[in-house]
């Protein structure tokens, strides 16, 4: 074995209100096939008052390994910025506590990062329900497949390859230091743009199925539509601040919504517009049907929960981008400097 093939490996786990499943994180990546003395896991918390930090501290108490820190700002970049400053480990493990590793989920990072030379690695997610109901089921089914997430790598599956961006990436620690920490101006898609960052200096991200990893979605549809709406909110906003990161996907739902929008007004004053609309929901309908029956069909599910889900998710996600658009001006202009962006409200379910 080459001397430096088990390097000292820093787990930094964002956290904020999640004592539902921080417990089977922590304890997918203790119970990782790695020597204890290569492992930390720096749990930096955004100041829980839901019983999270009890148990952070009960597990630190038992295993030296863990570690938690505060973070008062409550999101991930700062975060993430917090925990790598205080990090001693060759290599920077983000994960997510709504998740869980598999047994060599370590290893297999370590392994493909050295065999590829790639600056960040990842893995295709699984996305299991938030909870045991049928709605959670249908959620997750919509949110694993193509019609409900467009061509997002890592929600879906593949092969090893280059990629524009991985779930809880993997980095070299030096790299912070060439190309800079994550911006803690973005309270979403901060890896998205570290990972432009990283392309833009000539550098690879590079996804493989070696990685294997599990992600708990919403539960519910309410939680369904905050997720979504955010997601979207902080793509015209991630755009503004830092001008790139973000490919045209990510708008399609914005497009969707503003065509909807579009044809109902226009009906209002033209009558030919109506039909218009008529045709436009029809056809996304009919799409999201057939895609809904597939789905329900390979993962089991009510079909109907699935359409609806994918109802809330585009137009969620799309209103979300709309109304970041429209309230650009208002919120973020002017403030292209400030330093730490504003935490959302708690997570819904």
């Amino acid at each position: 074995m080459p001397p430096d093939s088990e390097p000292f490996v820093s787990v930094i786990a964002p956290c904020r209100n999640e004592a539902k499943f921080i417990a089977n994180t922590i304890r997918s990546i203790l119970d990782n096939d790695y020597p204890d003395d290569k492992l930390e896991i720096i749990v930096v918390d955004g100041m829980s008052n839901d019983g999270t930090r009890e148990i952070i501290e009960g597990f630190a108490e038992k295993d030296s390994r863990v570690k938690m820190l505060d973070n008062p700002d409550k999101i991930v970049p700062t975060a993430m910025n917090i925990g790598i400053k205080n990090a001693v480990g060759k290599y920077i493990m983000r994960i997510d506590c709504h998740s869980k590793f598999s047994a060599d989920y370590i290893r297999s990072c370590i392994r493909v990062s050295q065999r590829t030379g790639a600056e960040n690695v990842g893995g295709y997610w699984i996305t299991l329900p938030g909870d045991n109901t049928p709605t959670a089921k249908a959620i997750a089914a919509a949110t694993s497949s193509m019609f409900g997430v467009g061509n997002s790598d890592f929600r879906l599956t593949g092969p090893e390859k280059e990629t524009d961006t991985v779930p809880f990436g993997t980095y070299r620690k030096k790299l912070f230091n060439e190309i800079g920490m994550f911006d803690e101006r973005l309270v979403r898609n901060q890896d998205i743009e570290l990972n432009s960052r990283i392309r833009k200096k000539g550098g690879r991200i590079i996804i493989s199925p070696e990685i294997k990893l599990s992600y708990y979605n919403r539960a519910t549809f309410c939680g369904l539509w905050q997720q979504s709406f955010n997601n979207g909110l902080w793509n015209p906003y991630t755009i503004w601040l830092v001008g790139k990161g973000l490919s045209l996907r990510h708008f399609i739902p914005m497009f969707f919504v503003l065509g909807l929008i579009t044809f109902v007004v226009s009906s209002i004053w033209l009558p030919a517009a109506t039909w218009l609309l008529f045709v436009y929901l029809v056809l996304y309908l009919v799409c999201a049907t057939v895609f809904a029956c597939i789905t329900a069909k390979i993962k089991r599910c009510s079909f109907i929960l699935i359409l609806w889900s994918y109802v809330i998710l585009h137009l969620a996600y799309g209103m979300g981008s709309l109304w970041g658009v429209l309230t650009v001006p208002f919120k973020l202009i002017g403030h292209k400097k400030a330093t730490v962006g504003k935490a959302l409200p708690d997570r819904k379910t």
